[in-house]
């Protein structure tokens, strides 16, 4: 059956596959005093040495990915004046404090950092990298606002129109959903789930457009101005998550009476501060219960005869595979 929202998802599918854009032209690379520059055009960003130093190796991958990107994208890093790029042993957060993570991002103060780590990986995962940074760059640069004022704000409220497709509460990270994002570290807050779309946009967008068609078309139109990825910018082999339901890895007991309390471990749960529904269900039979996170519920066992009861819980997300359980006699039954 031929629907309008399938129709529109075809449409959608035939733009992505049809590129409305060419390679934007490799960028100058000019050394400094201080390591490098890579200009194209009127933008320019500053590769500065910082508590490492860019090598030979690491330039060259980087610049690889910068001349990958459109000048859309970079653009909105030179209108909040993120032009630094530096080399670090460790990235650096805020206050100079470092992170586990392979770059970072520091609006406010105008750049990005990337680490040793980074440059150990391939010249393809560089190119990631660098389009996931400039992401998060686009998230704040579409406030219009001061960088350090953008920053409150993204960290605050999110992006109207983008944020509240997957997220419930942007303070305390609620998800509406476990599905609907390109990767499991795009569930990590609406930060990384932006940067994330943003990356998969440009690298890959069918599978963007595969995951959440709401949060394809957001990034076309807000970040890249319905500008389309050229062949020679794509990573086909880059591929989202595909979805997932509620899973229960183990209970509590195996065995119990009516009314006690089972512990019911697994993934894929909603927590307390998520916008979502747990149900959990005894020989289908529905089970008051508390969720304490996403992988942690408690549950009472219902009034049952006694016998198997298989246990189940249902999300938004979907029914998890039943989990055996049988119900006892009660300690004071004699019959």
């Amino acid at each position: 059956m031929f629907t309008p929202f399938r129709g529109a998802l075809v449409a959608l599918a035939c733009f992505v596959c049809s590129p409305q854009s060419s390679a934007q032209g490799a960028g100058v690379l000019t050394p400094t005093a201080s390591g490098y520059t890579w200009t194209r055009g009127a933008l320019r960003f500053e590769l500065r040495n910082r508590h490492a130093t860019w090598s030979t190796a690491d330039v060259a991958k980087l610049q690889s990915g910068l001349d990958r990107l459109p000048d859309v994208l970079l653009q909105h890093a030179m209108q909040t004046k993120v032009v630094k790029l530096y080399r670090d042993d460790v990235p650096r957060k805020r206050l100079g404090l470092k992170t586990k993570a392979s770059a970072t991002t520091v609006i406010d103060a105008g750049a990005i950092s990337f680490g040793d780590v980074l440059f150990t990986r391939s010249a393809d995962t560089v190119y990631r990298t660098v389009v996931h940074e400039f992401g998060h760059v686009a998230q704040y640069a579409i406030t219009r606002k001061p960088p350090f004022v953008a920053f409150l704000e993204v960290l605050a409220r999110g992006t109207p129109g983008f944020s509240d497709i997957s997220w419930s509460s942007i303070l305390f990270n609620g998800l509406r959903s476990h599905n609907g994002f390109v990767s499991d570290y795009a569930r990590t807050n609406d930060r990384e789930d932006f940067a994330e779309s943003v990356e998969f946009y440009w690298i890959n967008p069918v599978e963007l457009l595969r995951v959440s068609p709401q949060k394809y078309l957001f990034i076309r139109d807000r970040v890249f101005n319905a500008l389309s990825s050229p062949p020679s910018s794509r990573l086909p082999g880059a591929l989202a998550i595909g979805p997932v339901k509620p899973v229960i890895s183990q209970l509590g007991d195996s065995a119990d009476d009516p009314l006690s309390l089972v512990k019911i471990s697994g993934e894929y749960f909603m927590g307390i501060k998520d916008g979502g529904f747990n149900r959990v269900h005894y020989r289908g039979k529905r089970a008051l219960h508390l969720p304490i996170s996403r992988k942690t519920l408690y549950s009472w066992v219902p009034w049952l005869s006694r016998g198997a009861a298989p246990v189940t819980v249902t999300t938004q997300d979907g029914i998890s595979a039943p989990q055996a359980f049988t119900v006892k006699k009660p300690w004071w039954k004699f019959w």
